[in-house]
């Protein structure tokens, strides 16, 4: 048998041994086994859950109607018919409805001037006063939205009977109205559903943050012990580190892929989430994600000398990945440097294609600079995981 031969045999020992080690040393630690595997299925579950409701329920209002006219009522009654709000109490002055909202009873007031009917019937446009919490975003966003939606049509209607009583045929008077008429589709999230737009980043961010913890647990625990040289005593020829690298890749491969399966035939069904694509070139183009996770954490081994190390870097670092994805605040608006940074994690480009494939129904082709960039980002973590397995190797020989 030739030189070459041998050490191909030796490579595909040395990568099935690695493989078979790390599926071992998984389901023997507790703690990797439950951050790894446990966490990463309980989570999906618990975060898709959470957001399932899609949108929310009618929010509670409080009414000032200083006018306490027909118009005036007829206006809070078409902002509650929007479903998005609800007036809960009506409040003679702005003093009374403060201490409710104070309370937290309500997360907004509408106050309807006194002359509002008046000013209505002279054509006039009356001023109505909204004071959301906007503290949380959705909050203002639901409460201002039904409140200018009622005041649209209000203001429409009044038009349209007037023009009508001037003797305007009702299509003429209609097109009088509403000069211009538009349409709004919503695209890929017709019901405008915060969980849709959530749970895709949050399952790509879950498998960052529990791959990079499960392998920075495990291989701080054999860091602690000396355990490299031990496993692998004939891996410091030129090299010899690589098919190490890509057995414990294989091992972390297989485990995602498994757990993507489920998430995507399991959990994103039960809670509605929608799925526009086929499970097939979805675990495709996770393939080369998943493996720039593995080796992005092999070669962070080389700092994780414990396994709180681990830990305590994703940390500090799970929030950061998610903001830098684009999804929390736009790439665009972001400084140059971080949208550069943003790159060397595997979740922001992951992110990208993960919802392209599931939420807008992109095939493979579509996003293909995409899948090419990511295996370019895994190759490069790959030569860093081979150096960074061979130092560490060589420290514990000496």
């Amino acid at each position: 048998m030739s030189k070459f031969s041998k050490r191909i045999k030796y490579d595909a020992r040395a990568f099935l041994q690695s493989m078979l080690w790390e599926f071992k040393y998984i389901i023997k630690d507790s703690a990797v086994f439950t951050s790894f595997i446990g966490v990463a299925i309980l989570v999906s579950f618990l975060y898709t859950y959470i957001y399932a409701n899609e949108t929310l329920p009618a929010l509670n209002v409080g009414a000032v109607d200083l006018d306490n006219s027909t118009y005036s009522r007829q206006f809070l009654r078409m902002a509650s018919s929007s479903g998005d709000i609800q007036v809960q109490g009506h409040y003679t002055d702005l003093e009374e409805a403060k201490k409710a909202f104070t309370n937290q009873t309500m997360h907004g007031i509408i106050i309807i001037p006194r002359e509002f009917s008046r000013d209505l019937q002279k054509g006039n446009q009356p001023v109505v006063s909204i004071y959301a919490d906007a503290s949380y975003i959705l909050y203002y966003k639901q409460i201002v939205t039904a409140t200018q939606i009622a005041a649209t049509y209000m203001g429409a209607g009044i038009t349209l009977k007037k023009n009508m009583a001037e003797g305007k045929l009702a299509t003429e008077a209609m097109s009088q109205t509403r000069p211009v008429s538009g349409t709004v589709v919503s695209l890929y999230n017709p019901s405008s559903g915060y969980g849709t737009f959530l749970v895709p980043i949050v399952l790509v961010i879950i498998f960052q943050t529990t791959i990079l913890t499960a392998i920075g647990i495990l291989g701080g625990t054999m860091r602690e012990g000396g355990k490299f040289t031990k496993l692998y005593p004939n891996a410091n020829y030129f090299l010899g580190t690589l098919p190490i690298v890509m057995g414990k890749a294989t091992t972390y491969l297989i485990i995602s892929l498994t757990i993507l399966m489920i998430m995507l035939g399991i959990v994103m069904p039960t809670f509605h989430i929608p799925m526009r694509n086929g499970i097939l070139p979805v675990i495709i183009f996770m393939i080369p994600f998943f493996l720039s996770i593995v080796y992005l954490g092999i070669f962070l081994l080389s700092y994780f000398k414990r396994r709180e190390d681990a830990i305590l870097f994703i940390m500090f670092t799970s929030i950061p990945t998610l903001m830098v994805t684009g999804y929390s605040w736009p790439l665009k608006a972001m400084p140059d440097w971080i949208n550069i940074i943003s790159y060397l994690f595997p979740s922001t480009l992951g992110s990208r294609g993960f919802v392209a494939m599931t939420q807008m129904g992109a095939s493979l082709q579509t996003i293909q600079h995409i899948w090419v960039e990511m295996w370019a980002l895994c190759l490069f973590y790959l030569i860093l995981a081979t150096l960074a397995m061979k130092k560490i190797y060589l420290n514990e020989r000496k």
